[in-house]
């Protein structure tokens, strides 16, 4: 299972990001790049970490940290 730092590091590379650009309180509906194609690729990035994560889940969430604690908290369970 991945650490915080690594699924940010994760979240950079699949958000087209410079390592290290996010840190966990911004907000998804700041981010240009957070769409359609990112939701998928988060929901690809979640399984590899073990966790199950639906796009009714994702919706819920407005921060990368509510993304990351979802992803952490799922792949705990399993």
């Amino acid at each position: 299972m991945m650490t915080q730092e690594g699924l940010l590091l994760a979240m950079d590379d699949l958000l087209e990001l410079p390592p290290g650009s996010l840190k966990g309180p911004e907000a998804l509906s700041e981010l240009e790049q957070w769409n359609s194609m990112a939701v998928i690729g988060f929901i690809a990035l979640a399984d590899t970490n073990g966790a199950r994560v639906s796009a009714r889940q994702i919706a819920k969430c407005s921060t990368v940290a509510e993304l990351l604690k979802l992803a952490q908290a799922q792949g705990s369970q399993g």
